[in-house]
């Protein structure tokens, strides 16, 4: 993905799209549109931000414990910033404070969201969606033409916001004008850790030859599995305590027959194999025709559970 300060360029499809900055008149007339949006969602008594608070203690979505919990991760995480910029301490110790840093904000964040969630639903959440959403709209380019993608803008987005291209542009175009995608890089654990290259260069965690680790130090794949490298340079998927995996997810493992209670192989059809009788005639002439044939018959087990149940029953009854 092409980007500078001007526009960033993404592809849905094979085919490359853009959101550029927006131009004064278009600013001056999502400015407008805010604030109409302001004032009807005022005049419907939407909630204010000034009343978030009280509103989420009265829905119990917050209240004087996760408070407490949210100021708590917080200290820690300034702590874990004042312990990076001193140094004075082993490399391997300052890994673990920026990396245990990084979950606490994560953290904060889940806490939060039902803030968040209804954050969007006040006043001034919805007008900033509006805003958003007549710039959007008005930015959203074909990348070769620099023609709209929405010819009506706004009236057109509203009725297409889940066309994939409007979707991934919107993330795009967030990024432009908020430089949202650049937050993470300015934090201080992210800076530590790029800086001792124990991330790469999209933030995930590695090993000294650049090779993708969990936070438990295993090596994974892109996609999160377990694996192990083998000495010609290939991997195996394996498990969290090693056991390879196959492709299809399964186990990797020779499979036995089952035993029962007496340690002997159950064949596939349920039958122990030493019990299986050999029923062929080897001479039929000294077989009369009205002895019945041997049958093969399957064992009966009796689980430990059904016999102490049939003990209390004995003992009731007696």
């Amino acid at each position: 993905m092409a980007e500078d300060n001007k526009k960033r360029t993404f592809e849905v499809d094979g085919k490359k799209y853009a959101v550029r900055v927006p131009q004064i008149d278009e600013i001056r007339g999502a400015n407008e549109i805010r604030a109409k949006s302001f004032n009807d969602a005022l005049s419907r008594g939407d909630l204010l931000r000034d009343q978030l608070e009280g509103e989420l203690r009265k829905r119990k979505l917050w209240n004087d414990q996760r408070e407490n919990e949210y100021q708590t991760l917080r200290q820690e995480v300034l702590d874990g910033e004042y312990k990076l910029q001193k140094g004075g301490i082993r490399l391997n110790h300052a890994r673990g404070i920026a990396l245990n840093m990084s979950e606490q904000r994560s953290t904060m964040v889940d806490l939060l969201s039902s803030r968040t969630d209804l954050d969007s639903n006040t006043c001034e959440g919805k007008a900033d969606a509006a805003r958003f959403n007549y710039l959007f709209a008005s930015c959203l380019v074909y990348d070769d033409t620099g023609e709209p993608y929405f010819p009506n803008k706004l009236d057109d987005y509203l009725v297409n916001q889940d066309d994939p291209v409007a979707v991934a542009g919107a993330t795009e175009f967030y990024y432009l004008v908020s430089g949202g995608d650049t937050v993470d890089d300015k934090l201080p654990e992210t800076k530590f850790l790029k800086k001792f290259n124990f991330v790469d260069d999209k933030g995930r965690l590695i090993d000294k030859e650049g090779r993708l680790i969990a936070q438990d130090g295993k090596h994974i794949d892109e996609y999160g599995n377990y694996i192990k490298w083998n000495a010609d340079g290939t991997s195996t998927k394996i498990d969290n305590q090693g056991r390879t995996v196959s492709e299809d997810g399964d186990f990797d493992v020779e499979h036995s027959a089952f035993l029962d209670d007496d340690g002997s192989p159950i064949d596939e059809d349920g039958f122990t194999k030493s019990e299986e009788v050999d029923t062929t005639e080897t001479d039929e002439k000294e077989e009369p025709k009205s002895k019945p044939k041997a049958k093969r018959t399957r064992k009966k087990t009796v689980s430990t559970k059904t016999a102490k149940t049939d003990e209390v029953a004995q003992e009731t009854e007696a």
